[in-house]
């Protein structure tokens, strides 16, 4: 393992220290100076137990953790992932020694250009788990002198309190000559000795991960040794096996657990004798293993379906549409809160698609998700069905590609068409909205929603879309060599918050509405961010195209399944840790993949 920390560790690692020694009755913020400081960042033991909280963070609610999207990228997976220092034990180690010199990282240049220190804690703030973690017992390392033995040198997953590290420092800082006289001149009280075993540590392994990884010796020296394969005993049930060749456990562990595995060793190919060693095999669960399905109060109003798909086929292109319950709704047995609706105009290339996801705080959101849908489905193909003649002549107008006058001013007449029917369609669904609470007598923010709308012309070469943007998620026009972006997430006035459908909603209203005209459009795609935030991460990564291509790679093989709608639904379904929002797809492809077997819904 290497033994430079990387930058953000080191920054919470330093922060962490800094408020330990933080004097809370002065100004002056440190109790120590800078050399004082760096002994103290010299010491791997010193991180290691830092390290080690953060592992017993994880155990005890790694579970909580994995349903966090804060905990995704956090500097509390990062310490995880960087895992221990290597520590090399002697008796003549202490924190001057050779090894310590060198500070793990210059904390003086790290002061002089400061992370903040909400930047380092922010993630975990997020997260309500730290009064559990201190509700763990303490270890009393006094009590079993075996057990110090064991963990004077842990291992990645091996924890011990506060008290107990104090324990083990103090035997080890004891380990001089107890028949040495004191400064007073009276014989030192005889300290006990404690004879240090080899030590060995194997990585964690994970239920259904595939597993390889070689037994190694850390303690007193660190390096790879010869294992008898027959000597090892390793339960058969497990999914593991011991591969004498490679000199490794392998396999796919089957289930979770902390196993101890005894074994022969000798450290090298001429050594004749077998040596007796022991080490720790962790196998952690797979997080999709802790999640329940629980169902909602069955009294409790606005009752919705768990999942929903819908298929619309024509002669130029097909509509399909899915929304699937997140698992975190599933764990807490709450419904899911998004909505779709996709239509077809009768007897034209129009067509309608809509997305909108329910604000998780919001109680009655599920159903202000649906009533935006419908109202704003109702509004816009309302508006089709008179104004369709008129729209299709302004494009027959349309170059496509083409800046001349006529096309420019074609452009210009059709963004007014649609800027005025959009507003309209903004307004007409807070009406229905604000008409719902008032019969329920509460705040209209009580069906918080977002609201993603594209009104489509599919001809067979050409698309003409219209697009009204208001929230996160996303709405892009997909080719093999282009994505067209029809907007940008709808933040609100601080970072992680997103806008929601409400009377604010004109203002910045022109920058929410966009149209276009292709020739090279191979599908419409519309989500919400239980799709867009697994698969893009950021609000930047909508923009890369090489993420677009992976989404595409994934959606097009269920368009060319029999029913592409519920195959849609199934492959919305996959796991991603800290992602476990509702999931909602809307697309319009340009045509049909396969015409023959497609069956309607």
């Amino acid at each position: 393992m290497s033994q430079t920390l990387t930058s953000d560790v080191q920054t919470a690692f330093l922060n962490t220290l800094k408020q330990l020694l933080q004097d809370q009755t002065q100004q002056n913020p440190l109790l120590l100076d800078d050399d004082s400081l760096n002994q103290l960042l010299s010491s791997k033991k010193i991180y290691n137990a830092y390290h080690d909280l953060a592992e017993q963070i994880y155990e005890l609610m790694g579970f909580q953790l994995e349903q966090s999207a804060a905990f995704q990228h956090s500097l509390l997976q990062r310490i995880l992932d960087q895992g221990r220092l290597p520590v090399y034990i002697s008796k003549a180690e202490n924190i001057n020694s050779a090894e310590s010199i060198q500070p793990l990282f210059d904390h003086i240049q790290m002061m002089q250009n400061p992370i903040d220190e909400t930047d380092v804690l922010e993630s975990v703030d997020q997260l309500d788990f730290l009064d559990e973690l201190y509700l763990s017992p303490s270890i009393e390392a006094e009590a079993d002198p075996s057990f110090i033995n064991d963990c004077f040198v842990a291992t990645p997953h091996q924890t011990t309190s506060l008290l107990s590290v104090k324990s083990i420092t103090d035997i080890d800082a004891k380990n001089t000559d107890h028949n040495q006289n004191n400064a007073s001149g009276k014989p030192n009280h005889e300290v006990k000795m404690v004879k240090k075993m080899p030590h060995f540590q194997i990585p964690n392994a994970r239920v259904g991960q595939d597993y390889q990884a070689r037994i190694q010796m850390q303690y007193p020296v660190k390096e790879d040794v010869l294992i008898c394969s027959e000597s090892i005993k390793i339960p058969d049930d497990l999914g593991i096996v011991f591969d004498d060749e490679a000199q490794q456990l392998q396999g796919i562990p089957l289930q979770a657990g902390e196993f101890k595995l005894a074994f022969q060793y000798k450290n090298n190919e001429a050594t004749q004798a077998w040596s007796s060693g022991e080490v720790t095999f962790i196998i952690t669960a797979d997080p999709r293993s802790l999640w329940q399905v629980n169902e909602p109060d069955i009294h409790a109003p606005y009752q919705k379906a768990h999942s929903d798909h819908q298929l619309i086929q024509t002669e130029y292109f097909n509509l399909a549409a899915c929304s699937q319950r997140g698992r975190s709704h599933e764990h807490a047995g709450t419904f899911r809160d998004d909505d779709f609706l996709i239509a077809r105009v009768a007897e034209t290339d129009w067509s309608v698609l809509i997305v909108a996801d329910g604000a998780g705080s919001a109680s009655y959101s599920r159903q202000g998700s649906l009533l935006a849908v419908q109202s704003a489905a109702k509004t816009l193909t309302d508006y089709l069905e008179q104004h369709h003649p008129h729209l299709d002549r302004l494009l027959q107008q349309w170059q496509v590609g083409s800046d001349d006058e006529m096309t420019k001013s074609v452009a210009q007449q059709i963004y007014k068409d649609f800027h005025d029917t959009f507003y309209k369609t903004a307004q007409v669904a807070i009406e229905a909205i604000e008409k719902e609470a008032e019969l329920k007598q509460v705040a209209a923010k009580a069906y918080a929603t977002t609201l993603l709308v594209a009104v489509v012309k599919q001809c067979e070469q050409k698309t003409f879309i219209s697009t009204f943007w208001m929230g996160d998620g996303a709405i892009a026009v997909y080719a093999k060599d282009k994505v067209r972006l029809m907007g940008k997430p709808d933040g609100g006035e601080f970072a992680g918050q997103t806008r929601f459908l409400d009377r604010s909603f004109a203002q910045q209203f022109a920058s929410r509405v966009n149209i276009g005209y292709y020739d090279d459009c191979e599908a419409v795609i519309l989500m919400t961010d239980g799709i867009s935030d697994p698969r893009f991460e950021t609000d930047a990564g909508l923009a890369n195209h090489e993420k677009w291509q992976a989404l595409w790679q994934e959606i097009e093989p269920q368009l060319q399944q029999p029913h592409p709608d519920q195959a849609l639904l199934e492959w919305s379904k996959f796991f991603s840790a800290g992602h476990h929002d509702d999931r909602t797809l809307a697309i319009l492809w340009n045509k049909p993949v396969s015409v023959e077997g497609l069956a309607h819904d």
